[in-house]
């Protein structure tokens, strides 16, 4: 059965990095002129070649934006059901080593937080859990998507990977997308930072988004955590890959990309490389 790892293992992270960073200013402004850009087209957009044309660029993607949305933003809550996990990560604050208060909402505390959202005309909602598949898994899930369903238009979740047989009953449930973000394409950095729990098998969750896929899941988001690996520009480059690997493959799905970012903190990991706001 398809799926993304064999065409990941044919990209070869230190070759992105060289080739990114090789990039020149015209090769910067033929990528902007480009009809339909691809990989070669987003390597020099990630250059730091590309800094000095970052105006044209921001044109070009508002152009696009409101040809494909017009004015309209779309807003989404998060809702935490729980904060138990299985898994020790070195970035999260959720991580089964730090001694936190653990708590996972029942059902009545899952509608008084269902009605404060909704009281503020919130219409769509992300559920966000730990990942611990026995105490906060397919039986939670089960019990809950439903009755969150039934108060709002829109239901995405952001919680532990799950089998395809799973997400297929979950979309039968009411699910209408999953956010799965890889952290980042680099195995020997994944290694490093997953240190306990199934978040360090880097196929299972590099394959999840095939799985959704195959289920039937209308939307699918995608990201890494930027800043985790010494080289954000490549690990946004890979993002890049399995999105048009995605789109190109299951089609009948919709996608989104989001970019979050480590950032320094007192008591955190420090990023091994910082993007800046430009």
């Amino acid at each position: 059965m398809t799926s993304f790892t064999p065409h990941w293992q044919r990209i070869q992270w230190d070759d992105v990095g060289m080739r990114i960073h090789s990039q020149t200013a015209r090769d910067v402004e033929r990528a902007l002129a480009a009809e339909n850009p691809g990989p070669a087209e987003m390597m020099a957009l990630l250059s730091p070649a590309a800094l000095p044309y970052l105006e044209p660029l921001a044109q070009r993607a508002q152009r696009l934006t409101r040809q494909r949305f017009g004015n309209a933003i779309n807003f989404y809550l998060p809702l935490y059901l729980s904060n138990l996990c299985a898994n020790d990560c070195t970035y999260c604050g959720f991580s089964m080593s730090n001694r936190i208060r653990r708590r996972t909402l029942d059902e009545q505390k899952i509608l008084s937080e269902c009605r404060a959202i909704r009281a503020k005309g919130i219409d769509n909602v992300l559920l966000v859990t730990g990942e611990h598949k026995s105490k906060v898994g397919i039986d939670y899930f089960r019990r809950y998507v439903p009755l969150v369903r039934q108060e709002f238009s829109s239901l995405m979740m952001e919680v532990q990977p799950l089998s395809q047989a799973k997400y297929a009953e979950l979309k039968g449930l009411g699910l209408d997308g999953v956010l799965v973000y890889q952290e980042t394409y680099h195995p020997p950095t994944y290694r490093h930072h997953h240190l306990r729990g199934q978040k360090q098998d880097f196929v299972w969750r590099l394959e999840t988004p095939d799985r959704l896929a195959r289920a039937g899941i209308d939307k699918i988001g995608l990201g890494v955590l930027i800043g985790l690996s010494d080289n954000w520009r490549a690990d946004c480059y890979m993002v890049a890959r399995h999105l048009l690997y995605m789109r190109h493959t299951y089609w009948q799905s919709r996608y989104s990309l989001s970019f979050p970012r480590l950032r320094p903190c007192t008591g955190g990991v420090m990023p091994a490389s910082l993007m800046d706001e430009a």
